[in-house]
């Protein structure tokens, strides 16, 4: 396995997106991080062979390698795979209580299982040298109106960072904050870092919970999960929006940017990182009585936050309060991004030196999630439950397959030649 996946699966840097420059040869996978729920009534299939539209062209989504109903409950983190176990989360939002699974990877036997007081939407931190798994707990309650400057924190009900043995489901600590952990963590060197929705970013000893020390940073993050380069570690943040960069060395804000006229997204996105430059999303109403809205891409110098460029990826309905103004998560493959914007529903790619657009692709639900690209192909999924895999050069369909149920906040996953997918109602799936 090369050091990139082992990086991604085994320390589960799950939301530290760090875009590297790779040839089209590698793979690029990056996690999940933003937060999406609704309530979709029908589907067209259940994920089975006959419900894939192939092209001429073989896709590791052709074949159905294992498909189980886990629970009712609905997944909504990534599948973090760690040699033969599956780590995945659920939420539930009639008793606002949530789940961490551990599920043998060839056979989807569940191995065991922790239930907790409210919703597991930080992908799990896998940490095999120390036998523990690590996640957050937290809800979006307190945050439905995105014109409430006087939110004091996000999220009610018990909210807590987990350490957990990895082999016995074992929560060995657990360190309680007043606003939501719904962003996923960074491990580091023994260090647990990450920003939540109480204003405050934090550093814990990652083997007994104790709080190493903490920042006021004035910002609520809701699920942009914090991007670590160096020293130096990157998010957004809401209410006010605001960007920030903190160095885990001096234990201080090294700078950040403000957004006064935006009204979503920046708290919501998890940055990509190349080559000395931050990428990220916006989005900012337009028609509050439409619930119409653009949505914006930053190019933004990690080293002082000087915005380099930004480009409006197009105006559309936003469907608040139903659907968050989230941006998509961004993938970088060479000098090109690849990206979505939610309010045209367009995936698109970009040339990040010369912020030109090269093509973009009409899809029918919001893509929160990073793309995986393998080869010429690249991957993603849609809030609606479907897997649509183009070509990288020029954004041409080359198949689709249509799941049982709704993507909530989980991402695909690509580990050993095969995907790893769930959906809102409980389907566990992989692909190959």
């Amino acid at each position: 396995m090369n050091k990139k996946l082992y990086i991604f699966y085994f320390f589960a840097l799950v939301l530290i997106v760090i875009a590297v420059i790779v040839n089209l040869n590698t793979n690029t996978v990056k996690p999940d991080t933003t937060y999406y729920y609704n309530s979709y009534n029908q589907y067209s299939n259940n994920g089975k062979d006959n419900n894939i539209t192939n092209g001429s062209e073989k896709t590791l989504i052709s074949k159905v390698i294992l498909e189980k109903n886990i629970n009712a409950l609905g997944f909504d983190t990534t599948p973090i795979v760690s040699g033969d176990i599956i780590f995945v989360g659920t939420m539930n939002k009639s008793d606002m209580g949530g789940s961490l699974y551990a599920i043998k990877r060839i056979s989807g036997n569940i191995l065991w299982n922790d239930n907790f007081s409210n919703w597991i939407m930080t992908n799990p931190v896998v940490v095999p040298s120390k036998d523990m798994v690590f996640v957050g707990s937290g809800n979006s309650i307190n945050y439905s109106n995105i014109n409430n400057t006087k939110v004091l924190y996000r999220g009610t009900g018990n909210n807590y960072i987990y350490g957990i043995n990895l082999e016995t489901g074992k929560i060995i600590w657990k360190y309680k904050t007043l606003g939501e952990d719904m962003p996923t963590p960074i491990y580091n060197d023994g260090v647990l870092y990450f920003a939540n929705g109480n204003r405050e970013f934090y550093a814990l000893n990652s083997s007994n919970g104790k709080k190493l020390w903490s920042i006021n940073i004035g910002s609520i993050v809701s699920m942009s999960s914090p991007v670590l380069i160096g020293n130096n570690v990157y998010f957004g943040g809401a209410l006010p929006y605001k960007f920030f960069d903190i160095n885990i060395k001096t234990k201080k804000i090294a700078w950040e940017d403000s957004f006064p006229k935006i009204t979503g997204a920046l708290d919501d996105t998890t940055p990509t990182y190349s080559q000395g430059y931050i990428y990220t999303n916006s989005t900012s109403l337009t028609n509050y009585s439409k619930n119409k809205g653009n949505e914006y891409l930053y190019k933004i110098n990690a080293s002082n936050g000087q915005i380099i460029w930004s480009i409006n990826e197009g105006n559309g309905v936003i469907n608040l309060p139903s659907d968050p103004m989230e941006g998509s998560v961004s993938t970088i493959v060479g000098n090109i991004l690849y990206t979505s914007s939610n309010t045209t529903r367009k995936i698109f790619a970009v040339n990040i030196d010369t912020k030109k657009i090269l093509w973009d692709f009409k899809v029918n639900g919001m893509v929160n999630s990073p793309f995986i690209v393998i080869k010429n192909l690249i991957y993603s999924i849609t809030v609606d439950g479907n897997i649509y895999v183009l070509n990288i050069k020029n954004g041409k369909f080359v198949a689709k397959r249509t799941l049982g149920g709704p993507e909530l906040a989980s991402g695909l996953s690509f580990y050993s030649g095969e995907f790893y997918v769930t959906t809102g109602n409980g389907n566990f799936y992989i692909f190959k």
